[in-house]
């Protein structure tokens, strides 16, 4: 058994103490660590080779996004280690004592497994957040939510889709089915993770025998996620829809991206007062306008 984690960072200071505290349950799980910084102030990548003092630590120029990021260091383990299994691994992810070894036993005990995750809970609590999903419409629905990680049965069990920020995959399947689309920049990577997969033949997996909470750490500055995410989300919909997909399902995706969201979003400014959600609102319609017309590289609306 040996397993190369991979995580990124970009100027994450106001969760570097989480960060670190949730690394000392998995260091002993892994054999090498390599993190992807995008281009962070010299100021955090102090802080940050301060914190991790034996991880491999890739500077970037520019900010490539998760996609980019993560391609990097799995690059790098790809060249320059012989590691079986590569683990993507958020920095806000939390793991149990024993998660990356069980997930990395239930990944080669089945051939035609290719990549796998865990139940994700909620913020310290045995409650579900998803463990698997289906997909339908280019929308992930997470499976058992809600439920107790106690009453889940099976503890194994195959899934249409596996959750980006916490995964681990055969050395094989990046050789074989590539790298993440470095378009996306970041958000919906799990769904071309899920077309590429079927496209080469492999399962995707999931375990809730050992699981992994995500904190979801906002910046101090504005708690709550920025309207940037709303952009991504719905341009890289129209663009997977067009990468994989025929006319209705894009139209689908530019009409819940241009119409359906953006009226969510202002119902919930009439009601919250709210005017982040205008904001919400507006990107979400740019960025389908922005996926029909492939406008892929980043820009203003990018900036988090």
């Amino acid at each position: 058994m040996k397993i190369a984690a991979v995580s990124m960072t970009y100027n994450d200071g106001y969760k570097l103490k989480e960060w670190k505290e949730h690394y000392q349950t998995y260091k002993e799980q892994i054999d090498i660590f390599v993190i992807v910084d995008n281009g962070s102030k010299q100021k955090y990548l102090r802080e940050l080779k301060k914190a991790f003092p034996k991880a491999v630590i890739i500077e970037r120029k520019t900010n490539g996004g998760c996609t980019a990021a993560y391609n990097d260091g799995i690059r790098y383990v790809l060249k320059h280690t012989d590691a079986k299994a590569i683990a993507i691994v958020g920095n806000d992810i939390k793991v149990t004592e024993n998660c990356l070894p069980a997930m990395y036993e239930y990944l080669f005990q089945d051939e035609k497994l290719g990549i796998v995750s865990t139940a994700v809970l909620n913020i310290d609590s045995d409650v579900i957040d998803n463990y698997g999903h289906k997909v339908k419409n280019f929308k992930a629905l997470c499976c058992n939510q809600g439920e107790s990680i106690k009453n889940v049965r099976p503890m194994q069990k195959y899934t249409e889709l596996v959750s980006g920020g916490f995964t681990m995959a055969k050395r094989e399947f990046y050789v074989k089915a590539g790298l993440q689309d470095e378009a996306l920049f970041m958000y919906c990577d799990e769904i071309d993770t899920m077309f590429k997969a079927k496209m080469h033949g492999y399962k995707l997996g999931v375990i809730a025998d050992e699981y992994a909470w995500h904190w979801h750490i906002n910046s101090p500055a504005t708690g709550r996620r920025s309207s940037a995410s709303r952009y991504l989300i719905s341009r890289n919909r129209v663009y997977l829809a067009k990468k994989y997909m025929g006319f209705f399902t894009v139209f689908r995706q530019v009409f819940r991206g241009a119409i359906i969201s953006p009226a969510a979003f202002l119902l919930r400014f009439i009601r919250e007062r709210d005017r982040c959600n205008l904001k919400d609102a507006k990107y979400s319609a740019i960025g389908a306008v922005h996926g029909v017309i492939g406008k892929m590289y980043t820009n203003r609306y990018t900036r988090f």
